[in-house]
């Protein structure tokens, strides 16, 4: 690929909006629908008025890859992430600069191969094997019905709890972290004018209070967890809360026990609201596409013979990373449903794509999920076609049209291990269960400034096979 500034790119100006406020009141009413609007009329590089903030929204896969992969050494996370630091601290989402490279570096270890085949599957299992356990019961006479996004999310946060803190959490405790997360995504999902400022907290507003009653809770539940491991009650070393101690012991005068609760917070965060999401969503889309289930439950079944039974204890790594048709369900899910709908970059110096110069400090918008559905790209940009990403034509996607998990040095550094949690429980249940979704009328996409969730909780009827 010929570096960005080397290129010609389409510059045909961009939306004009109001006077003097531009496209303001449509980016805090819409966003989302404010820069898909924009790739559909504008070209590939689309400047944005916002009155006091200099926007540029790209739309080529090319200036993707070059801000992201190739110069991506000349650009940070731009300030929409600030907002994040309130609950996420400095944790690896939100810093930058040496101590991001710093934490990356202690923190990789812990994603390593052996640690994601070996605990970290075993934890995966076990926790999904009990949920399966759960369906199985409340079938034993007939159908059932559930709330699947509670259920996906129990799930998921049950197995980051585990592999976090090296505990069983109780009902009790995974609802109380669910709900607090739920606060927090809905106290940040507005876009604010001034990113370092939260007007809420200086007025001193309900919906702050409310938000702060949250977080203090789900700190002060860490740092119990933090003195248990302390003290020696907790019996597993294998957690990562061991291996990030093992960090701080390494260098301490770098990374202290604050550290520590900014890196559980974006763990829990990124570890089980973004593949519970995931989930939600394939069951939306397969409830639509019964030719789908039927070829996921023969690949599920032909690698695995053990989970067309009622006891798949015995489910290997290996079986379920061989499940190609599954890893093309959840990858083609989070094309049209990405965990985060757009990255934010802003370069550190003056940068040229093609003949536009991009200033230093504008805010550059990636936006994943309209690159994943624009109709320039994809054919039936709109359509759930698994076989996109089988592996003989998964080579053919550009990594500037897929991004799902972001991409270059700042990508997700738990893609690996949530593809293969989220393959885990559908192996699990999707051979023994037909799972019909109840609320799919005036259900679907849910417009949020950070991720596209359902309009409404996803009720299902589950009935054993």
């Amino acid at each position: 690929m010929e570096n960005a500034p080397k290129k010609s790119y389409v510059m045909s100006g961009g939306p004009k909006g109001l006077p003097m406020v531009g496209m303001l009141s449509a980016a805090f009413r819409d966003p989302l629908g404010m820069l898909l609007q924009n790739s559909l009329r504008y070209g590939d590089i689309i400047p944005i008025n916002l009155m006091v903030m200099e926007v540029v929204q790209i739309n080529h896969p090319d200036l993707i890859k070059y801000i992201l992969v190739e110069n991506h050494k000349n650009y940070r996370k731009s300030d929409i992430y600030i907002r994040f630091e309130s609950i996420l601290g400095q944790g690896l989402l939100t810093s930058s600069g040496d101590k991001w490279r710093r934490d990356r570096q202690k923190i990789q270890p812990m994603f390593k191969r052996e640690h994601v085949e070996g605990y970290y599957f075993d934890v995966i299992n076990e926790v999904s094997e009990k949920y399966k356990r759960r369906w199985l019961a409340l079938t034993e006479h007939g159908s059932a019905e559930l709330d699947a996004s509670h259920e996906m999310t129990a799930i998921t946060i049950e197995i980051i709890g585990k592999l976090l803190f090296g505990k069983d959490l109780d009902a009790e405790v995974v609802k109380s972290i669910h709900y607090s997360y739920s606060v927090f995504l809905d106290y940040l999902k507005n876009i604010r004018l001034l990113p370092k400022m939260d007007l809420r907290k200086l007025c001193c507003t309900p919906a702050y209070f409310r938000f702060k009653k949250e977080l203090d809770h789900i700190h002060a539940m860490f740092r119990s967890f933090i003195e248990q491991y302390k003290s020696g009650a907790a019996t597993d070393k294998h957690n990562m809360l061991a291996l990030l101690f093992e960090a701080q012991q390494q260098d301490p005068e770098h990374f202290n026990e604050q550290d520590i609760i900014d890196h559980c917070a974006t763990m829990v965060f990124a570890g089980f609201e973004t593949t519970s999401l995931s989930m939600q969503w394939l069951w939306y889309l397969l409830d639509a596409r019964p030719d789908v289930v039927e070829k996921l439950r023969d690949d599920i079944t032909s690698r695995a013979v053990c989970t067309a039974t009622h006891d798949s204890t015995g489910l290997t790594y290996d079986e379920v990373a061989r499940m190609d048709y599954l890893s093309a369900a959840f990858m083609e899910t989070m094309r049209l449903y990405p965990p985060f709908w757009m990255v934010g970059r802003s370069p550190l110096e003056d940068d040229y794509l093609g003949d536009f110069k991009l200033k230093r400090g504008t805010a550059v918008v990636l936006p994943q999920i309209i690159m994943h559905r624009h109709p320039r790209w994809w054919s039936a940009p709109n359509a759930f076609i698994p076989e996109r990403f089988l592996p003989e034509n998964v080579a053919q996607i550009d990594d500037g049209l897929y991004f799902p998990f972001g991409q270059g040095s700042r990508k997700c550094i738990g893609y690996r291990p949530a593809e293969i949690e989220a393959k885990t429980i559908f192996a699990k249940l999707l051979p023994l269960f037909k799972v019909t979704v109840l609320n799919t009328l005036f259900n679907g996409f849910s417009k949020s400034a950070i991720s596209p969730k359902l309009n409404q909780p996803l009720r299902v009827e589950i009935r054993r096979l």
